[in-house]
C-alpha cells in the first residue's frame, strides 16, 4: 500500500512542480481567480539570471553585436531613412523654421534634401560602428533581461518551460526509480512513530540524488566506461536541448529588437544618443551654404534642427529593427552561433548550464518532495 503510493506521489511530483513554476494554479474568484506561476512572479530576477547564464554560452556581448551583423543593421536603418527621408527632413525644419522653410524656393529644399541622402547614410554607418565598439559599456545584459521579462511574465514562463521540458520529462521516470528502494524500506523497516520522519527525509535525499544524477556526471573515468544514459538521462536530449537554447536566445533573449531598447531606452540610453548627436552635429557644421543660413537662421532654432535630427534618427532605429524578413536574418545569424558554441561545450559545462536554468527552483522541488513523502510517511505511521 505505501509503496503503491510513494511510487504514484513520486511520479506525479514532477507535474505538480512544472505547473507551480510555469502555469500557475486556478483558485476561487474571491481569492483572485489565479495564483501566478513562480517564474511570472520573479520575472525580473530569473530574466537577470538568463542573462549571466547566456553570456557564459554565447561569449561577450561585443562577440552577439558583431553576430547580429552591423553591416545588415546599418544598411536596415539607411533604407528605413530613404523611404521616409522627405518627411523627416520635412518635419526637422518645419518644426524649428515654420513659416521660413514653408517659403524657401522649391530648389533650395532639394538642395538641402539632397545633402541629408547623401550625408546621413554615412552618419549611420560610422554611429553603428562607434555603438558596436562601445557596446559593453552601453549594454547590461543581465540588467536588460530583466527588464524586458519583468514586462512579459508569461512569454518568460512559456521560455524557461520550454528549455527546462525535457529535464521535467525525465523526472516523471527518474523520480519512481530512485526512490523504489526507499518506499519498499519504510513499508518494512521504520518503526511508525519515525515514519513521517524517514518519509521527509527519504523525499529531501531521493530529490537531491535525482538532481545530482541529471547535472553532474561522474568522473572522467567513470564515464568512459558508462552508456550516456547511465551517466545522465539529459546527454540523450542534448541535441533537441541546443535547439530550444539556440532558438530561446536567438528570439528571445537577444533578439534585435530587446538590444535596440537597451541601448535607446536602458542604461545606454544617454551614451548612444551622445553618439548619434555627434554625427549629427557634422552634418550641419558640413551644410552647404553654413555661413549664409547662419546670418538668417538664429543659432537656437539651427540647435533645435540638430535636436530634431538626433531625435529622428533614434525613433528610426526600433522602426527599422522590427522589419519581420531583417528580424529573422538576425535570429538565424545567432542561432547557428549559439548552436556552435552549445555544440563545443563539454558533457559537465553542458550540465551545468541545465542547472543554472532551473538553479533557483531546485530548493522548492526538494522541499515539495520532502513533503508529499512526510505526508505518505504520516499514512505509513496511521493507516
Amino acid at each position: 500500500m505505501i509503496l503503491l503510493l510513494g511510487l504514484m506521489v513520486a511520479a506525479i511530483i514532477p507535474v505538480i512542480a512544472q505547473v507551480v513554476l510555469f502555469g500557475g494554479l486556478p483558485l476561487p474568484r474571491p481569492l483572485g481567480g489565479a495564483m501566478p506561476s513562480l517564474v511570472s512572479a520573479h520575472g525580473g530576477a530569473i530574466g537577470e539570471r538568463i542573462g549571466r547564464l547566456s553570456l557564459e554560452v554565447t561569449g561577450p556581448v561585443h562577440d552577439i553585436a558583431l553576430v547580429l551583423g552591423p553591416a545588415d543593421i546599418a544598411r536596415q536603418v539607411t533604407e528605413a531613412f530613404h523611404r521616409d527621408r522627405e518627411a523627416i527632413v520635412d518635419r526637422i525644419a518645419r518644426g524649428q523654421l515654420g513659416l521660413l522653410w514653408a517659403t524657401l524656393p522649391g530648389a533650395v529644399k532639394a538642395q538641402i534634401e539632397g545633402y541629408f541622402a547623401r550625408a546621413v547614410p554615412m552618419v549611420i554607418d560610422r554611429a553603428i560602428a562607434e555603438i558596436i565598439e562601445a557596446i559593453e559599456d552601453l549594454v547590461d545584459v543581465p540588467g536588460m533581461l530583466s527588464r524586458y521579462f519583468a514586462r512579459r511574465h508569461d512569454h518568460l514562463a512559456n521560455m524557461v518551460e520550454t528549455v527546462a521540458a525535457p529535464a521535467f520529462r525525465v523526472l516523471r521516470y527518474a523520480f519512481p526509480a530512485v526512490l523504489a528502494l526507499p518506499l519498499v524500506i519504510l513499508e518494512l523497516a521504520a518503526p511508525a512513530s519515525l515514519a513521517p520522519v524517514v518519509g521527509a527525509a527519504t523525499g529531501f535525499i531521493a530529490s537531491l540524488g535525482a538532481m545530482t544524477w541529471m547535472f553532474e556526471p561522474p568522473p572522467a573515468r567513470w564515464r568512459e566506461r558508462m552508456p550516456s544514459w547511465m551517466i545522465t538521462p539529459l546527454l540523450p536530449e542534448r541535441p533537441m536541448i541546443t535547439g530550444l537554447y539556440a532558438d530561446t536566445v536567438a528570439n528571445d533573449v537577444f533578439k534585435i529588437e530587446a538590444v535596440i531598447d537597451e541601448l535607446i531606452a536602458g542604461s545606454g540610453a544617454r551614451a548612444t544618443r551622445a553618439i548619434i548627436e555627434r554625427r549629427v552635429a557634422a552634418i550641419f557644421a558640413r551644410m552647404p551654404g553654413r555661413p549664409m543660413l547662419s546670418l538668417i537662421i538664429p543659432p537656437s532654432a539651427m540647435e533645435g534642427m540638430q535636436a530634431a535630427a538626433t531625435a529622428e534618427l533614434l525613433a528610426l532605429l526600433p522602426r527599422a529593427m522590427a522589419e519581420p524578413v531583417f528580424a529573422q536574418r538576425c535570429a538565424a545569424r545567432l542561432y547557428a552561433h549559439v548552436t556552435a558554441r552549445f555544440d563545443a561545450l563539454d558533457e559537465a559545462r553542458f550540465l551545468g548550464v541545465q542547472r543554472g536554468i532551473l538553479r533557483g527552483e531546485l530548493p522548492l522541488l526538494h522541499a515539495l518532495t520532502a513533503g508529499a513523502f512526510l505526508l505518505v510517511g504520516l499514512v505509513a505511521a496511521f493507516p
